[in-house]
């Protein structure tokens, strides 16, 4: 009997200690209020003991609430931050600060800001008691649903922005550029599909699918070349159907491979190195324009399909 006494006790005093922390009173309190008010909603909360904050997850999205300062209680309901980095699913970083400008001026409940690697989303306001609080929690919470989609709404206008001053000029640095010796050599550009260890899916010139989509292989012909045998680094540059260039890290193109165009009389074909990436749906059904290119000059342009 002792022995159960002596873990409900402790049982206790870990309950406690994971709502005070380091928090005085009043906000021990308001946490409480918190707590038991998004309980209630089932919005099923939990304490991280780490910030003393109340902690709920809605639609995947992790959410939570920080307490300080005093008289009144200063609350930050904080929602999960957008990445910054190059990596797939997240944003670069100047698209993201025009956007959050853009928001911050449209929103004046939800403030977003930019660090180094992350946009983070919160909103902030002092109250007397945790009731002024939790009357309008749902207000805050649809607030932030408005704001995700603004910022990814103007996100997207900033980036289409930024990637077509960037075609504008490189298509200016081509013009100055003198052409390719192998403008108009290329007679015919056919696709096929490979899984990550290069294992044919779908042969050339035969439908590409997205359900079985992963990396994509380009083979050119080229015409007859009457010159000496020689090398070429050609560059391919895929564009999406939604005009969002595919490119590899911190490259301007898709795929990069040397190449030896024979002297022959003959049409001679030659392969790219392939281009995608192994996660289903990166491929995404409708048309996809390719350009190739050569010394900076685009010598042929084609397209493919993705059913």
């Amino acid at each position: 009997m002792k022995r159960f006494k002596l873990i409900i006790c402790m049982l206790a005093a870990l309950t406690v200690q994971a709502f005070a922390g380091d928090l005085t009173q009043s906000q021990e309190k308001a946490q409480r209020a918190v707590y038991a008010y998004l309980h209630k909603n089932g919005y099923n909360p939990s304490v991280d003991t780490s910030d003393n904050s109340v902690c709920f997850r809605k639609g995947g999205i992790l959410y939570w609430i920080t307490f300080t300062e005093e008289s009144p209680i200063l609350y930050t309901f904080h929602r999960k931050a957008y990445k910054i980095g190059k990596e797939e699913n997240t944003y670069k970083r100047k698209p993201a600060i025009i956007a959050a400008n853009d928001v911050n001026n449209k929103h004046k409940t939800v403030k977003l800001t930019v660090t180094e690697k992350k946009v983070e989303t919160t909103i902030q306001v002092y109250v007397s008691t945790p009731e002024n609080f939790t009357s309008v929690f749902k207000k805050y919470f649809e607030a932030f649903n408005n704001v995700d989609q603004d910022f990814k709404e103007a996100y997207e206008t900033a980036l289409t922005v930024e990637r077509e001053t960037a075609e504008r000029a490189e298509e200016e640095a081509r013009r100055n550029l003198p052409p390719s010796e192998l403008r108009d050599l290329i007679q015919n550009v056919s696709f096929r599909l490979l899984d990550a260890d290069g294992n044919e899916k779908t042969a050339y010139d035969q439908p590409l699918r997205s359900f079985n989509a992963r990396y994509i292989q380009a083979r050119i012909e080229f015409g007859p070349w009457r010159e000496t045998t020689a090398d070429y680094t050609l560059q391919i540059k895929v564009t999406r159907p939604d005009g969002k260039p595919i490119y590899q890290p911190n490259k301007k193109y898709s795929a990069e491979s040397i190449v030896t165009i024979e002297k022959s009389r003959k049409n001679q074909l030659v392969e790219i190195d392939q281009f995608g990436s192994p996660k289903e749906g990166f491929w995404k059904a409708g048309e996809y324009k390719v350009e190739i290119i050569e010394s900076g000059d685009v010598i042929y342009t084609t397209t493919f399909n993705i059913l």
